[in-house]
């Protein structure tokens, strides 16, 4: 950081006579300007001076737990605090107010301990409890949190943020009703609080009330522009760390807008259209053109992703790195690349970076929800995927992974309900069409599954995972003929049945890349990898600071020494030193492997993005999801039980065999032991409930 000079600090000081005081908005852009100056006092008055004339500004409030998660800074006000309550321990107001600084700070667990004393000592004590209670809602601690919610709701219930706080509590324990009057209050209380109206849409939507949803999500964009993305107000994880150089000038043109080239431009275009090889040669030209050379970078990563080279992605994404440290594109793309590769704590420590310089960021939000849920925690991956919906109702990714998260929860209302919703929302799809068939499949109504997936193939006929989930229809009915040639079929369009995979999110155009994972990880999660992601989640990020600052570094090193290995070996265009010549020279030889590249396993670190949905290591995600919802139903078996299953599985073998004992080869030595896979795992359930057929 380099330090001002007295004139400039005169300068920038000078501002806040300038700003409307009574502006929150005013005063918190003023603070994002003095954080990026390394004024981190003064910031930290404007952002507290900016939730105090507004208590519903939360971007305030995040940008202030931002500035202390990334600095060493603590808070003057806990500081003075913990003084003071040391110094009268039995004082409850002193407590009081070191436990609302500590929650100012992000600093939630301490929060807790402090109020939870508090309230403990007197449990009348209603701020104590008010904040205690929100303080527990920002855990995910719902059903702890409506306790005291409901304990001070007399005193408090005529404040719109606390009728919000409270539907949000309702909604999030599945007490729907009892949200939407809650959040109705809250409206009429203040119509204008864009929160209000946003979770009223959700708790509309799963109560199949889609109409008004609809208008309720209407009033909650007109009200928060951060839906139409243009946002008025300045977030700092926008920006990252303010670190300049005296008297370089790159830096300085960071701070302005970009300005892009035409070969930049280009590039994206040629990009869009699938046209690789040119749109890498115009890339190669904006390097030479452009002062942001990372954002060059993360679109050359992009093209790589498309075309299945995910060792060139990565480098690439790592170049972004090199050129700016703070590029949030660059550590989301490096976690798609390193989640598809299942390098799980590396993905880790690249989203949660994403988060900590961009936490307002729907993809990132998506990914980290889709990699708490393959680790196993899966109350906190529902949060993320709420988190993020929150912020773009419309998101592909999102809504899906929370869709797909209440089906292998056997939520089947619940997911009835999403369904109705992304229908209204998103209109019809093949993709929308099987998860409904698969909806009617888990609930045993499969003439409907039938209709709905000869619906997803009028729309596309190689949809497979559709053709997959109607062999097993027909397997469940007994007509085992028509099972396997389904199943053969599905077989050559994707190796294995991904119905209940997870989407990685990869870019908001970027929908020609297939990237889906797993519901589980594919080995036992250690405990590092578990405190990481918790520690992350919940902006801990002092904690975890030493792993998140030497990764790019280590990262950079590693693929150096595996990039010089690979060119000690004929390793091609990637050791040449003009980069700007490598990425043309990188884009001719890629343009040629377009179609080669996809043939690979995920175990191969180019295999393509669709691959990583094709892994059979841990017999796939539709076989691992499915044989936990048959665990999970084992004690509502019907006559169907194992012997049902049994017989089903050596009826399809026998029925295998003997076509391919025909000598016409439809069922390979693979297929059939795809088939074996499937049935094994997804006829478990076969006894359940006498559903239409």
């Amino acid at each position: 950081m380099v330090e001002l000079s007295e004139s400039e600090k005169k300068v920038l000081l000078s501002f806040t006579r300038r700003v409307d005081r009574n502006d929150p908005g005013a005063l918190n852009n003023l603070g994002v300007l003095y954080y990026k100056k390394g004024m981190y006092e003064e910031a930290i008055a404007q952002f507290k001076e900016a939730i105090k004339l507004d208590q519903r500004f939360d971007l305030a409030r995040e940008n202030l737990q931002y500035l202390f998660a990334t600095t060493d800074i603590e808070d003057p006000d806990v500081t003075r605090w913990k003084a003071e309550v040391e110094r009268d321990p039995r004082n409850l107001e002193l407590s009081l107010r070191l436990g609302v600084s500590y929650q100012n700070m992000g600093r939630l667990d301490e929060a807790a301990r402090v109020l939870g004393e508090v309230v403990a000592k007197n449990p009348n004590h209603v701020m104590a409890r008010l904040h205690l209670g929100n303080v527990l809602k920002s855990q995910g601690l719902y059903q702890q949190a409506l306790e005291h919610y409901q304990a001070v709701s007399e005193d408090v219930g005529k404040s719109a943020v606390f009728h919000t706080d409270l539907g949000e509590i309702f909604y999030n324990i599945g007490r729907t009703d009892e949200a939407i009057a809650e959040l109705r209050k809250a409206i009429k209380l203040d119509a204008d609080y864009w929160r209000s109206h946003f979770l009223l849409s959700f708790a509309y939507g799963d109560n199949g009330q889609l109409q008004e949803a609809l208008e309720e999500s209407r009033i909650a964009s007109k009200l928060n522009p951060s839906f139409q993305n243009t946002e008025a107000n300045l977030a700092l994880s926008l920006y990252g760390d303010a670190e300049e150089s005296a008297g370089d000038t790159s830096s300085m043109a960071k701070e302005t807008a970009s300005i892009e080239s035409t070969s930049f431009t280009l590039g994206a275009a040629y990009r869009e259209r699938g046209f690789f090889k040119e749109a890498l040669k115009e890339f190669g030209k904006a390097l030479q053109d452009m002062v942001e050379k990372d954002r060059v970078y993360v679109e050359i990563g992009k093209v790589h992703m498309l075309q299945g080279d995910n060792a060139k992605a990565e480098l690439s994404f790592l170049k972004a790195l090199e050129e700016n440290a703070d590029s949030a594109d660059a550590f989301r793309f490096l976690g798609c690349v390193n989640h598809m590769k299942e390098e799980y704590y590396r993905a880790a420590i690249c989203y949660l970076q994403s988060y900590r310089l961009n936490s307002i960021d729907a993809d990132t939000l998506n990914n980290i929800g889709v990699l708490l849920y393959q680790v196993g925690l899966k109350e906190n991956a529902e949060r993320m995927f709420k988190k993020g919906l929150n912020l773009k109702l419309y998101h592909m990714e999102l809504n899906y992974n929370f869709l797909t998260c209440n089906l292998l929860k056997e939520d089947y209302m619940m997911a009835e309900n999403l369904i109705q919703r992304l229908e209204a929302f998103m209109g019809k799809s093949a993709l929308l069409y099987e998860k409904r068939a698969l909806l009617h499949f888990k609930m045993n109504r499969l003439t409907l599954a039938l209709f709905d997936l000869e619906s997803a193939l009028a729309l596309d006929r190689k949809h497979s995972d559709a053709i997959y989930l109607k062999g097993l229809i027909f397997l469940r009915e007994d007509n085992f003929n028509e099972a396997i040639e389904a199943i053969v079929e599905a077989s050559k369009i994707s190796k294995r049945y991904g119905g209940f995979s997870f989407f990685v999110a990869t870019g908001e155009r970027d929908r020609q890349i297939d990237a889906r994972v797993d519901s589980a990880v594919s080995v036992e999660p250690d405990d590092a990898l578990i405190e990481l992601l918790q520690s992350g989640i919940a902006r801990r990020f002092d904690k975890i600071k030493d792993s998140l600052v030497s990764f790019v570094d280590n990262e950079i090193k590693r693929a150096k020494e595996e990039n010089s290995a690979d060119d000690g070996a004929g390793g091609g265009a990637r050791g040449r030193s003009d980069e700007a010549d490598r990425v043309q020279g990188a884009g001719s030889d890629d343009g040629m492997k377009d179609d080669g590249m996809k043939g690979g396993t995920a175990e191969n670190s180019g295999s393509t993005s669709v691959e990583i949905a094709r892994d059979s290591r841990s017999g796939g995600d539709g076989v691992s999801a499915s044989k936990e919802d048959a665990q999970t139903s084992k004690a509502s078996k019907g006559k169907r039980g194992a012997k049902g299953s049994k017989r089903h599985r050596k009826s399809v073998r026998v029925s295998a065999k003997k076509q391919s004992s025909a000598g016409d080869g439809t069922v390979s030595d693979e297929t059939e032991s795809e088939i074996d896979s499937l049935v094994s795992a997804l006829t478990e359930d076969d006894g359940k409930g006498g559903g239409a057929k």
